[in-house]
């Protein structure tokens, strides 16, 4: 039984890989916490991933370790704009291919995360891009978009970190 889901963006999982490199292997191994990878996150992510093998290019192993956790937001950006929140907070500048979140600018890879939360309520979305979580608080709700920070400390509280 699963009772916490993260989504977490690009710059959660370099850090992650960077500061606690066997964490994404402790929540693998919890059956009550799991966390997700939009697809358009893992396409970032891949690109920074390909290690040099016997003369050929290949994905690393702890990007290969995400493609289970890999999910689609399969919604065009016309369709993102949810009715629960009021369009004076939320404008689509389609010529610059960006949204404003009540003032924030963020891309539509950003604004496709807080729409698969939208989406999949059982999701939290983690980031450290403070445009994306202000924008994240107003759409979601505060409990229900973390930084970094945030992350580790829900994290110890279940006793997945020490």
């Amino acid at each position: 039984m699963i009772c916490k889901e993260y989504l977490l963006d690009t710059n959660i999982v370099i850090k992650v890989w960077n500061k606690y490199p066997t964490l994404l292997d402790t929540i693998e191994n919890i059956k009550s916490v799991d966390f997700k990878i939009s697809k358009d996150i893992a396409g970032e992510l891949s690109v920074k991933e390909y290690v040099k093998f016997n003369e050929d290019f290949v994905l690393s192993n702890k990007f290969l370790k995400l493609l289970g956790h890999i999910i689609t937001n399969n919604e065009t950006s016309s369709n993102f704009i949810n009715d629960s929140v009021p369009s004076d907070f939320i404008k689509y500048q389609q010529d610059k291919n960006i949204y404003l979140v009540n003032g924030d600018k963020i891309s539509i890879n950003d604004y496709s995360l807080i729409d698969i939360c939208q989406k999949n309520k059982e999701y939290i979305l983690v980031t450290d891009d403070k445009k994306l979580i202000r924008s994240a608080r107003i759409i979601l709700n505060s409990s229900r978009a973390l930084n970094f920070q945030e992350f580790l400390d829900d994290l110890r509280d279940l006793d997945v970190l020490q």
